[in-house]
């Protein structure tokens, strides 16, 4: 209720899972601002990179199914992928954003994308692309759009059934789930559009107003330099002449497979999938593993720590501060470092990265963020439609988060008081240092004590 008393939501929803069990499924406000449309139970609402982790489980399914290696090089399952110099290109360097191929020139675009043919003319454009980097893993940068377009490609070559990744997801993950009805990666017509919450957001002059929230120069190479790095990755596909979150409101866009992206879902259904994920690890037989995660490859993804560029360290060179990404996921630092290299000096967190050591997620533009914590054995979703103007740590979603994770140490400090006196842990749910320079400025805004 304070998100929408004081942090300026519009609409939204939560969905938490603890030990498997949900345990917070709330939503409210309004699903279209000018209509005062009511946010139901099923609304559901682009979710934009949150998008990206719920992708990543399908290779996690095939890599479990014996069909998909993530040292294997890409070209041993796409052999046209190699030209132009990426035949080393392995899997877990391609989703590990640790490729120059964020900003292809020529750009996909929409119309190539709404052709009957499109995943083919998508994967042929793509497989020709070059690398703007000598070597895989000499600098990391983030693939805004991209990394999808490859994953699904991945995908197509080898499931037995040839299927995209949105329709491979479809069968296998979320009508298992039973979530097939709240999350879709290319929104099929036959969903209504008063199921769809309508996106508010930035607009006019409004993302160049100073709030300390961006990196430093982000937003200025965005608008006033899009032939660099940073400008091609986000315009990539080119969904419309002057790009805009804006767009992923519309129907047409919203219809294409865009896998890194183009997520429309409810909180329940990305929570759902992460929930699956967090039991597979933590779980107790076939019953809690309705997937088929198998647990070498789920050991492999958690004990192979996220890593720096070997030229540009962990400072990514599209978003321009220092992030942690690893097996197509959001990361936690490597546990080597030390408190003191995981922080700035105000108290923020160093990296944009995801909580806790061993979490798994990804957060998207506009606030909305989905994670699973095996440690904490939390699966987690919120959901937004008011586009706010962080990258990570959104005030709104973080205050909800702080409160997931005050919720879990008292229940652990009381499981364990009246036999170990167990003192609590250290608080891996740092918000970022442009989170928490924003909410310094903004005291109201910080979650309640």
């Amino acid at each position: 209720m304070q998100n929408f008393r004081i942090r300026g939501d519009l609409g939204a929803a939560i969905c938490v899972y603890h030990g498997g069990e949900k345990v917070v499924d709330l939503w409210g406000g309004f699903a279209h601002r000018e209509s005062k449309m009511p946010w139901e139970k099923d609304t559901m609402v682009p979710i934009f990179s949150s998008t990206k982790g719920v992708s990543a489980i399908a290779l996690y399914m095939l890599a479990s199914r014996g069909v998909l290696d993530f040292k294997e090089k890409v070209t041993t399952y796409w052999p046209e992928f190699g030209a132009n110099g990426k035949e080393d290109v392995t899997v877990s360097d391609l989703i590990n954003h640790g490729v120059g191929l964020a900003g292809i020139s020529p750009p996909l675009t929409l119309e190539m994308l709404q052709r009957e043919d499109s995943h083919k003319v998508a994967r042929d454009h793509i497989a020709a692309a070059k690398m703007e980097w000598s070597r895989p893993g000499d600098r990391k940068g983030y693939m805004t759009t991209m990394l999808g377009f490859y994953e699904s490609a991945l995908v197509q070559l080898t499931d037995p059934s040839a299927r995209t990744i949105g329709k491979y997801l479809h069968d296998e993950a979320f009508a298992p789930l039973g979530i097939a009805d709240e999350v879709h990666i290319g929104l099929p017509e036959s969903v209504p559009s008063s199921r769809v919450a309508r996106l508010d957001g930035m607009s006019g002059l409004e993302p160049l107003w100073p709030t300390d929230s961006f990196p430093d120069g982000l937003m200025r190479k965005l608008l006033t330099e899009p032939n660099s790095y940073t400008g091609r990755s986000f315009r990539n596909p080119q969904l419309s002449s002057t790009p805009s979150v804006m767009d992923f409101d519309r129907r047409e866009v919203q219809a294409v497979e865009m896998p890194a992206s183009g997520g429309v879902a409810s909180a329940r259904a990305v929570a759902t999938v992460y929930r699956a994920a967090e039991r597979a690890i933590n779980g107790d037989g076939e019953s809690d593993n309705p997937l088929g995660f198998s647990r070498e490859v789920l050991d492999g993804i958690l004990s192979t720590p996220a890593k720096p560029g070997r030229l540009n360290g962990w400072v990514d060179e599209v978003l321009g501060i220092e992030v942690c990404m690893g097996a197509g996921m959001l990361r936690s630092p490597p546990p080597h470092l030390s408190s003191s290299e995981r922080t700035t000096s105000d108290g923020g967190g160093r990296f944009m990265c995801a909580p806790g050591r061993n979490s798994l997620g990804t957060p998207g533009a506009g606030g909305s963020f989905g994670f699973c914590d095996p440690d904490a054995e939390v699966a987690f979703a919120y959901v937004t439609n008011r586009c706010g103007q962080h990258i990570t740590d959104d005030p709104r979603e973080f205050a909800l988060r702080d409160k997931v994770y005050d919720a879990v140490r008292s229940i652990r400090n009381k499981e364990v008081e009246s036999s170990s006196g167990a003192e609590e842990g250290p608080n891996l749910n740092l918000p970022n240092y442009l989170a928490k320079r924003f909410m310094d400025a903004h005291p109201e805004l910080a979650p309640l004590p």
